[in-house]
């Protein structure tokens, strides 16, 4: 190699160097998508509480009462005074939205409230004592889950009449054989447990085996269940009150007043957008709590040896 041609230290190079090109790493892609899932559940939050809070308080919130009739100003569209405009008796749209929710939360808040002092109890004691008395509380089961809940409750509601109690109790009633299960099957998985065996031994009551050692870690996918069925239950009221098989014309519903709505579907058909989109977006925010709820309880934690630790620090 010639002397002119050996490089030399420290000389700048005629061509320019090429832009170093990092890849994200995985870590920071993971940490990316959980700071956007957690923008997702912070959103599906805030709108459940502004819906709770806008029911609770909709005597305050609400620019018009719920029966308020213009009969001068029907059909009228989105303008300051209305800002969702006025359905066919010239009442504010906005505000049977808003007095429309206490419906709405006030029948899934039965229906959950049945399904949970029925199912958890249910569940409970058909896994605590699976033999004889847990295969026939499961055989009920069986036959209990053959019946589809909206129509179970469209016909005790047709036979007792129809009211928001009458039906959401029985979508309850159907509801409550699947938490028994996940239930039944937490108990079943905890129920032979080193710690559990450690309790028995040393004496504790059964009540307090049940209620303070396997109760709490049993009721995971319970919780998780509970969402999937919140949800469900609101599309059940909707469904039942478009029906005219739960609240009844004039009070406020978003299904009784989406049925309204349809009537006039072909010269109006805006007006039923409020009360859809509403029930839909509510659906879709307890659906994405349901999955941050997933992540943290949705299976019975697995023990790694230290059973007798965990009896400890459970009594």
């Amino acid at each position: 190699m010639a002397v002119e041609d050996a490089p030399v230290l420290g000389a700048a190079d005629d061509t320019e160097a090429a832009p170093l090109v990092v890849a994200p790493s995985s870590s920071g892609r993971k940490s990316a998508r959980r700071k956007r899932r957690q923008w997702g559940l912070r959103l599906s939050l805030s709108w459940l509480i502004l819906t709770v809070i806008t029911s609770v308080f909709a005597a305050v919130i609400s620019p018009y009462g719920p029966d308020v009739q213009r009969l001068n100003k029907t059909f009228q569209g989105s303008s300051w005074s209305h800002w969702l405009g006025t359905d066919n008796y010239g009442r504010d749209v906005l505000s049977r939205v808003i007095w429309g929710g206490q419906a709405a939360w006030e029948g899934v808040a039965i229906a959950m409230s049945v399904a949970v002092v029925l199912g958890v109890p249910w569940g409970v004691i058909s896994g605590y004592w699976p033999r004889y008395l847990g295969a026939t509380l499961m055989r009920v089961a069986d036959a209990m889950l053959a019946f589809p809940a909206l129509i179970f409750a469209i016909v005790v509601t047709g036979i007792l009449g129809p009211s928001l109690v009458n039906s959401m109790v029985v979508v309850g009633v159907v509801f409550s054989p699947v938490i028994a299960r996940l239930m039944r099957v937490g108990v079943l998985t905890l129920r032979d447990r080193s710690f559990v065996e450690s309790a028995r031994l040393s004496g504790c009551p059964t009540r307090v085996i049940l209620w303070r050692h396997i109760f709490p870690l049993a009721i995971g996918p319970v919780i998780v269940q509970g969402t999937i069925f919140t949800g469900l239950a609101f599309i059940i009221e909707g469904a039942l009150s478009f029906l005219g098989f739960s609240i009844q014309p004039p009070e406020p519903s978003w299904g009784g007043d989406m049925a309204q709505a349809f009537q006039y579907v072909f010269s109006n058909p805006l007006d039923i957008l409020p009360f859809g989109i509403v029930i839909a977006i509510t659906v879709l925010c307890i659906y994405r709590v349901g999955d941050s709820l997933r992540d943290h309880y949705g299976a019975i934690p697995a023990f790694d040896g230290s059973e007798f630790e965990q009896a400890t620090i459970l009594a």
